[in-house]
């Protein structure tokens, strides 16, 4: 093979180098989180991350499959998102569908954290062990008896878990909220309508029953109504939140004690278990 007259080689070469200058804007506006948009031209991008906390969950975006999480992944990350709103939805056989509404916007991550709740939920009867001493399905008398105390007027000892030590669960005119109390930090992403759009409330349940009690636990809230019972309703102010029925009896009340979810109907002690 012959080598290249001094003649081809220079027009190859200004012939690669015009290539380049004309690829050259399209590479820098990819650098800086631009996407070529058919009708609309160049926009500027954002991404998602879904965080799923348990595995054999399939994660989708917009009705697409993006994976499944597993022991060595629990994070989602698409990125080169076009500024828009997008449906999240989140199955785990056993558990509740999740749905998120989220915005994504340009130069942002918008992130969420799905909230599983199994739909097998129990509630068991707790017996103290001083009435029936021969039963093995009964609840040791000391352990009862903290159980039993818990729900008297002078006792409180319920120990609420916040997400975050700047987080409180407040009952307002019959409504559930979760504030944000930290004026210095900003709020994380549950608090955020949009990524660069952020509040200091979250209502977990307004203008439908009336509320009489609310406390962290299980990564949610835990609140009484006086209609409907005790519900377990997910904190995050993005449609559309999760609420999941725990005990529905008119008139039931909860305490949290020892991280023990326990429900009193009437006399009778029920303990919340499967979450």
């Amino acid at each position: 093979m012959q080598p290249l007259s001094k003649r081809k080689r220079r027009v190859y070469m200004y012939g690669l180098f015009v290539v380049f200058l004309l690829c050259l804007p399209a590479v820098m506006f990819y650098a800086n989180g631009y996407r070529f948009e058919i009708g609309v031209g160049f926009v500027r991008t954002g991404s998602i991350i879904i965080s799923v906390s348990e595995g054999n969950a399939v994660v989708f975006l917009n009705g697409e499959e993006i994976g499944t999480s597993g022991f060595l992944r629990r994070n989602f990350y698409v990125d080169n998102l076009a500024p828009d709103t997008y449906q999240i939805l989140v199955l785990r056989e056993g558990d509740h569908p999740w749905h998120r509404s989220l915005v994504v916007e340009e130069e942002l991550v918008t992130d969420a954290q799905a909230f599983l709740v199994p739909k097998e939920i129990l509630s068991v009867r707790l017996i103290d062990s001083a009435r029936v001493p021969l039963s093995t399905t009964t609840t040791p008398h000391a352990t009862y008896e903290k159980y039993r105390t818990a729900f008297l007027p002078s006792k409180a000892t319920s120990t609420p878990i916040a997400p975050t030590s700047n987080e409180v669960a407040v009952v307002e005119d019959g409504d559930v909220f979760v504030l944000w109390v930290d004026g210095d930090t900003l709020p994380p992403s549950r608090f955020c309508r949009a990524p660069s759009t952020c509040g200091t409330l979250i209502p977990v349940e307004v203008g439908g029953q009336l509320a009489i009690n609310a406390e962290f636990f299980d990564g949610g809230v835990v609140y009484t109504t006086k209609e409907g019972g005790v519900f377990l309703g997910e904190v995050d102010v993005r449609p559309e939140p999760l609420t999941v029925p725990l005990y529905s009896m008119r008139g039931a009340d909860f305490r949290i004690v020892d991280g023990h979810l326990i429900v009193k109907d009437g006399t009778v002690l029920y303990e919340i278990m499967g979450l």
